[in-house]
């Protein structure tokens, strides 16, 4: 029967991945709506990991048809799943709800029921589909046979420990019994003003059922209507949530679609974010949560801390990332800058994908590959949260928000915490954040007498070439002494440290650029 199973999910895939490729090709409005209408009915068809995927691009893609795969998929019959909650509850319906109606939200591994107990409590139901564990166990045998093409084999990634991390990460999904004792471990944890964990109701969760008090609400969309006063009160619950779970609890929620987070108003009219969802949640431990708010203090106050050693406690390959050491404290400044500013942060500015390549180009998979395997599931929490501040259109101080969050003894905690010691090798400058440069200065003078003086942000040194005017820029390549790409990637390898650039003399004018 697995071998049955195993090859109808393979067919399903195949159908999956063609649809995939349509909509990459070149189209036109219509045509690019149609191909999405498509693969998104192939992926609630699917259900398992493949809705999951769906349900990600309705994170990233405001499009109706996947937008579909959180709001509109037709759940089962409540007829066909009673003899499954008589088995988990090993009693009749009747003798536990009072009330039990049709399904109201179809996710990728079961479905939601709005009930109410005998003693009153209304309560949401959730039942995971009869055979969906052999769907997913199909699954994941596809994957374990995936090869390692493309980047995945060029830079090395740790292959067997992404299909370990998404196998246990399935597996444990599909037990409701450890969806309920996350979740309430979350609401014992997390606490957050005008956030709303449902409570569970432990002693009727089974694997296959799970039982939480009813939350209700709209969904973002309808919330990013609100007035903003209303809107900036939830954008703050939504991060200090993350900022919580993350550096205090060390239990993040990692599955931040749309349709597992409700908005609504308290019985005194205050903004609400109900979070729903326990299934997928990341255990960050101790070490590795206080290895990345040192990292983000030591970068944003040019600490004389080395990001290697950070990264390394974060469970970065040191070896693969020692190559390009010399330009990890850039790259943090990259990746952090969200709160390196002391003002409303705007994502629209972060460019992050862009400054990332431009910073490391194809090496940018290196640094990919030598992270631990279960960081794509963190990122997608914090590339959730971005999602929901740009909907609701509001935009936070991220660090006066992050120190208010967890207070002065937590952040000292981390200033404070011992990391491993990476040995410097010939491959590795080692920098240090204080090492870095923190102004590209430019003087032009003519016949001796100064005409232009400019300094920027030091990270503009990689797209010095943008910044020449093009006369220069062609005078300077036809003398030849100055290699603008030679210069650009030695900055990448060895870092963007204080030295001088260059120095060009074009007739009367002297140009001096210098890193300080």
């Amino acid at each position: 029967m697995s071998i049955i199973n195993t090859a109808k999910r393979a067919l399903q895939l195949v159908r999956i991945g063609r649809a995939v490729k349509i909509l990459q090709q070149p189209q036109d409005e219509m045509e690019r709506l149609l191909a999405k209408r498509a693969l998104a009915g192939l992926l609630a068809d699917a259900r398992g990991i493949s809705m999951k995927i769906g349900q990600l691009f309705a994170g990233t893609d405001g499009s109706t048809p996947f937008q579909e795969l959180v709001t509109g998929i037709e759940p089962l019959p409540l007829s066909i799943l009673i003899p499954l909650l008589e088995g988990e509850l090993g009693q009749p319906v009747k003798a536990v709800f009072r009330v039990i109606d049709e399904a109201v939200a179809a996710a990728s591994l079961g479905q939601v029921h709005l009930a109410e107990l005998l003693n009153g409590d209304k309560v949401a139901v959730k039942i995971r589909y009869p055979d969906i564990a052999d769907a997913v166990d199909a699954e994941l045998r596809l994957v374990g046979l995936m090869p390692g093409m493309g980047p995945v084999s060029r830079w090395g990634f740790d292959l067997d420990g992404y299909k370990k991390s998404l196998r246990d990460n399935m597996q444990r999904e599909l037990d409701y019994r450890s969806e309920a004792q996350r979740q309430a471990y979350f609401a014992r944890t997390v606490q957050v003003k005008g956030l709303h964990v449902p409570a569970v109701y432990l002693d009727l969760c089974r694997e296959r059922l799970l039982v939480q008090s009813r939350a209700e609400g709209v969904f973002i969309d309808a919330a990013s209507h609100w007035p903003e006063k209303d809107r900036l009160s939830l954008a703050q619950t939504l991060t200090r949530t993350l900022f919580t779970s993350l550096f205090v609890a060390g239990e993040v929620h990692g599955d931040p679609h749309p349709g597992n987070v409700f908005y609504s108003y308290d019985q005194y009219g205050q903004p609400l974010v109900s979070l729903l969802d326990y299934g997928c949640t990341i255990s960050v431990s101790e070490s590795r949560r206080m290895a990345l708010l040192k990292l983000i203090i030591a970068c944003r106050e040019r600490r004389a801390i080395k990001p290697l050693d950070c990264f390394t406690a974060l469970g970065f390959d040191s070896k693969k990332l020692m190559p390009i050491s010399g330009a990890l404290p850039a790259l943090c400044q990259i990746l952090f800058r969200p709160f390196l500013v002391n003002h409303a942060f705007n994502p629209e500015q972060w460019q992050l994908a862009q400054a990332f390549n431009d910073l490391l180009g194809d090496y940018r998979w290196w640094f990919r590959s030598a992270g631990p395997s279960d960081l794509f599931l963190l990122m997608r929490a914090f590339q959730g949260l971005i999602q929901q501040l740009q909907q609701l259109n509001i935009r936070l101080p991220w660090w006066s928000l992050l120190q208010e969050t967890l207070g002065q003894a937590l952040m000292q905690q981390a200033i404070d915490y011992p990391l491993p010691h990476i040995e410097s090798t010939s491959m590795t400058t080692g920098l240090s954040f204080d090492q870095q440069a923190t102004k590209l200065c430019v003087c032009v003078t003519e016949d001796g007498a100064p005409r232009v003086s400019v300094s920027m942000p030091a990270e503009a040194v990689l797209e010095l070439e943008q910044l020449i005017p093009e006369e220069v820029l062609a005078n300077i390549n036809r003398a030849g002494d100055i290699d603008l790409k030679q210069l650009g990637a030695s900055l990448r390898a060895n870092g963007i440290t204080p030295q001088t650039l260059f120095v060009f003399e074009d007739g009367s004018k002297l140009y001096r650029v210098w890193l300080e």
